[in-house]
Formats: structure tokens, sequence, C-alpha cells
């Protein structure tokens, strides 16, 4: 062999030994990302991959580049590849996973591949554990930083294919913070909650004194306590759709009720019923936000003390006004014409939910 063959020969030995350490390179370099920010019993999840990872198995046209077309046109196996490999557990149950979004976006100098997932417990996340196996088959030298957001907390890690099974301690608020939290809830909840707004009313609109408005308002917020805590503790369980329906219901009976009676003398008792009803009603909206494992008696009190704060504001501003206009000889037509307006939206309502 001459020299100029030896030489030749060597040239395509480099060639392909530069060929494999690139190849090699790429796939050391294999960087995702896993950002989580957890809210209460949620976590939303932006999930990142370099393009590469996911070219071999998803590159459909072969023109080495994905493209959200391409995505869209696989996307129940790209669902079926995440869900397979990405999983979340609290108390060693795996959270239901819904992806969002999916699409082809630049992050850096490369394409990423981003998956936008929500993850939902049925109470407060104080822990939990991330599995995370994938990419790792391709590229076994992949990593994907780890961010979890709780509040003004943050947290980092590396999920490499030597750690793909993290767990994850949430710092949890102190004790008054969070009673505060559920007091400041109720509050809300009743203050922008129409119907329960719209049932107040109809209750209040036959009391010509304080004292009997605070005694209807008292017994509906004790009333709404039980069924929420047998609720949200889980001793009872009711149909969501069928509770709202029958919020409903009770409103269109006050409303018929206030045309034929004139006083609110024994509305209490009243109120008192209708009030178990309502409190389910809470208790799914509480379910949105999920409940603390460890304090969930005094949140549950500090809730329903909220509510009660709520129907007081709304009492002090709208009695006055309703005591000053029944001294008008038309307030009775008034009063029956406010209750018809409330029965067509409230029967309304009932059909929508049924």
């Amino acid at each position: 062999m001459n020299r100029r063959s030896l030489l030749y020969l060597i040239i395509i030995f480099l060639c392909l030994c530069l060929g494999t350490a690139t190849t090699a390179f790429a796939h050391f370099v294999s960087t995702g990302l896993s950002s989580l920010n957890v809210k209460g019993n949620e976590i939303l999840y932006d999930l990142y991959f370099d393009e590469l990872d996911l070219m071999q198995n998803f590159d459909s046209n072969g023109d080495n580049k994905l493209e959200n077309e391409e995505l869209t046109s696989q996307k129940e196996s790209l669902e079926s590849y995440v869900q397979k490999g990405l999983r979340i557990d609290v108390d060693s149950k795996p959270l239901k996973m819904e992806i969002l979004s999916m699409k082809v976006a630049k992050r850096s100098s490369t394409n990423a591949v981003v998956f936008q997932l929500r993850f939902t417990a049925d109470e407060v996340i104080e822990q939990f554990n991330l599995h995370y196996n994938m990419v790792f088959d391709d590229a076994p030298a992949h990593t994907s930083t780890l961010i979890v957001r709780s509040g003004e907390n943050l947290q980092n890690d590396i999920i490499d294919s030597a750690k793909r099974d993290i767990l994850v301690n949430l710092p949890q608020p102190k004790t008054g913070a969070v009673l505060w939290k559920y007091f400041k809830l109720g509050i809300e909840h009743i203050l922008i909650g129409y119907d329960h707004l719209l049932f107040l009313l109809s209750l209040v609109l036959i009391a010509s004194r304080f004292k009997d408005a605070l005694k209807i308002v008292t017994s509906f917020t004790i009333a709404h306590s039980i069924t929420l805590f047998l609720v949200a503790s889980g001793r009872i369980h009711v149909i969501p759709s069928w509770v709202e329906a029958l919020i409903a219901a009770t409103i269109c009976y006050v409303a018929v009720e206030n045309m034929f009676v004139q006083k609110a003398k024994w509305r209490w008792i009243l109120t008192a019923l209708f009030g178990l009803i309502h409190g389910m009603g809470f208790a799914g909206a509480l379910a949105e936000t999920g409940l603390p494992k460890g304090n969930l008696i005094g949140s549950l009190l500090m809730f329903n003390l909220g509510v009660e704060t709520g129907q007081i504001i709304i009492l002090c501003l709208l009695l006055p006004l309703l005591i000053w206009l029944r001294r008008f000889p038309w307030y009775r037509k008034m009063m029956i014409s406010t209750s018809c307006l409330i029965f067509v939206l409230a029967f309304y309502w009932l059909i929508q939910r049924l």
C-alpha cells in the first residue's frame, strides 16, 4: 500500500470517528426542563424537550425537524408517550393528568417541544413523587432541570438516568396564614357567588328588623356548616350538578313564598333546611381549591366565619335600604315584582343545570 492510499484511509477513519463523536455529543447535551407550579390541589407542569430528542420517533416527514402540524397529526401518540413516561403520585396514588397543549417553540438557540400539563389532587398538595422516564432510551445522558414553585418558594433539582424518581416536599405556610386564607376565601365566595347572593336577597326581602335578618343568615351559616364538613371530609358524597340544581330550586321557592308571606318570624327554620343544600355547594367550591389535611377543621371553621362575615356585610348595606323603603305604600308591590324577577332567573338556572 502506497503512502497516498494510507493517507486516504487515515482521513476516512478520522471522519468516521468525528461523525460518531458528533452524534455522541449531540446526545450528551440533550437537556430538557420540567417547570412545575403548585397551587393548592393543582400542579401546572411545563415540560420541555429538545427537538432532537423526539425526532427519531415523531419526525413523520423525515425533514430532520419537528413542526406544529406534525405534532397535531400525531397528537394521540405524543400524549401516550408522555402519559407512559411521566407520573406524579400523592400518597402513593397517581394524579389525573390533563395535556392542555403541545407546540414547537424556540428555546435558547434550539427548537423545543413544549407540553403544558395539569395534575389535580383531591386535597391540598403538601408532598408528591415525580416519576420521569422519558428520552433515556434514545439519549442515556439526557437531563431535565427541575424547577418547583409553590407560592414564593422555589426548589431546584436535576433529573437524569440515575435519578428518575424525585420526592418533593413543599414548605407549608404557618397556621395563621392558612386560616386567614380560608377566612378571606369565605368572604370572597359569598360576595361573588351570584346564586347565594340572590338567595340571601330573597330571604331578607320580607325582614322588617335587623334582628330577624341576622337570625336568618346565622341559621343559614350553621346549617351549611354541617353539610360542608360532611362533604369536605368525605363522610357523604353528592352529585355536584344536582346540588347546583337544588340551590336554584331553593331560590325559586323563597321567591314564590315572598309573594304570599309578609312576615319573617319563622323563616329562619326554612333557611336552616335550605342551608343544608347550600353547604354542599360550598363544599364543591372548596374542592376546587383543596383543603389542608393537617388543619381541616380549622380551615372549615374559618371559611364558615368568612361566609358569615360576608353575609353580615351585605346585610349592613342592604337592610337599612329595605327598611327605609318599607315606609312607602308601594313597597309590597315592589317586593312582589322583585320576587317575580328572582323566580324567573332562578328557574332559568334550574332548567339550565338540570
